[in-house]
C-alpha cells in the first residue's frame, strides 16, 4: 500500500496553526498562573493575620512583636526569627557565605511565635516572590510578608527614641481597615527585622506620608495585604510612582532606602498606606 507523504507548504501550514494556537494559549496560560499566585496569596495573608489574632486572643490582648529579636522578660515574642543554621545559630542579612538557604529561613519561622498557629512553612511564601534575590549571597529569599514596625517594634520601653507603637490590640482603632501583614521587596538575605515601615509622622515629624522600606509588587499591578482583624485584600496600585519605586529598588539592591515622597498627583497609594497604618499620631 502506497503511502502519501507530506508536502513542506503542508508542514508550514501546521507549524504556522500550531504558532498561532501557542500565540493563543500563553497569554492565557500566564494570566491564569498570575490569577492562581493572587489567590495563593491571598490565602496566606489570611492565614497568617487568623494566627496573629488567635495569639492576641490568648494573650490577654497583647499582640506579638513584628521583630525577629524580640523578647520580653527573656522570652522570645517576635512573629518570625532570624534565620538559624544547622547548629542553631543566628544568621546575618548581609552575609554573603555561607549562603541563607530557605531551610534556614524556615528554622526561624519555627522559632516565630506565630509558628504554632500556622504550622505549613509554605504558607509565609507568596507563590508570586520568584524573581527576589539576595544581593549579598545570591539565593532566593523564602519569607515574603512583613509586620509593619507600628506594630510593637521594640520591646524595651526604655529606648525614648521608639514611644509610638501598639503593644496591644484594643489600641488598634478600626482592626478591619489596618494592615498587620505586607508583602516585602526586601533584597538582602532576607527581610531584616522582618518588619515593614513607611515614612508616617510619628518618625518624620511631618504631617506628610512617604514612602520608606521596601514594598513588594508582586502581582501586576497590584499587592496582597493582611488586615488586623484575619481578612485580607488585593490592592491595585493607581500611581506610576509605586511600582517605579519598587522596580527601582530591586535593580539596584539598595538597603539604606530613605524615606521618598511621591510627585504632586500620584499620592493615592501612599495615601491608602497612611489611611491603614495601626498607628494614629497626633503632634
Amino acid at each position: 500500500m502506497k503511502t502519501r507523504a507530506f508536502t513542506l507548504i503542508e508542514l508550514l501550514v501546521v507549524i504556522a496553526i500550531i504558532a498561532l494556537l501557542m500565540a493563543i494559549i500563553m497569554p492565557a496560560l500566564n494570566l491564569a498562573k498570575k490569577k492562581a499566585a493572587t489567590t495563593g496569596c491571598l490565602s496566606n495573608t489570611k492565614n497568617l493575620s487568623l494566627g496573629w489574632y488567635m495569639y492576641m486572643q490568648e494573650n490577654d490582648g497583647r499582640i506579638m512583636s513584628c521583630e525577629d529579636n524580640a523578647t520580653v522578660n527573656g522570652v522570645f515574642i517576635g512573629w518570625c526569627g532570624v534565620p538559624l543554621d544547622e547548629g542553631g545559630a543566628q544568621m546575618s542579612f548581609t552575609q554573603a557565605e555561607p549562603p541563607v538557604t530557605d531551610e534556614d529561613e524556615i528554622r526561624g519561622i519555627r522559632a516565630g511565635v506565630l509558628f504554632p498557629y500556622v504550622k505549613n512553612p509554605d504558607v509565609y511564601h507568596c507563590p508570586g516572590d520568584k524573581a527576589r534575590k539576595s544581593m549579598y549571597d545570591g539565593t532566593p529569599v523564602f519569607v515574603t510578608y512583613s509586620i509593619p514596625r507600628c506594630l510593637y517594634y521594640v520591646t524595651d520601653k526604655s529606648r525614648p527614641e521608639y514611644p509610638h507603637q501598639i503593644r496591644r490590640f484594643d489600641e488598634i482603632s478600626s482592626p478591619s481597615t489596618r494592615y498587620v501583614f505586607v508583602e516585602s521587596g526586601e533584597t538582602r538575605n532576607w527581610n531584616a527585622s522582618h518588619h515593614f515601615v513607611i515614612g508616617a509622622p510619628e518618625y518624620t515629624q511631618l504631617s506628610e506620608w512617604g514612602w520608606w522600606g521596601p514594598m513588594a509588587v508582586n502581582h501586576g499591578d497590584s499587592s496582597v495585604l493582611g488586615f488586623c482583624d484575619g481578612h485580607s485584600e488585593v490592592r491595585k496600585w493607581r500611581d506610576r510612582y509605586t511600582i517605579e519605586r519598587v522596580d527601582e529598588l530591586l535593580v539596584t539592591g539598595a538597603t539604606n532606602y530613605g524615606i521618598d515622597y511621591p510627585p504632586d498627583g500620584q499620592t493615592q497609594d501612599i495615601d491608602y498606606m497612611a489611611a491603614g497604618w495601626a498607628y494614629r499620631y497626633e503632634k
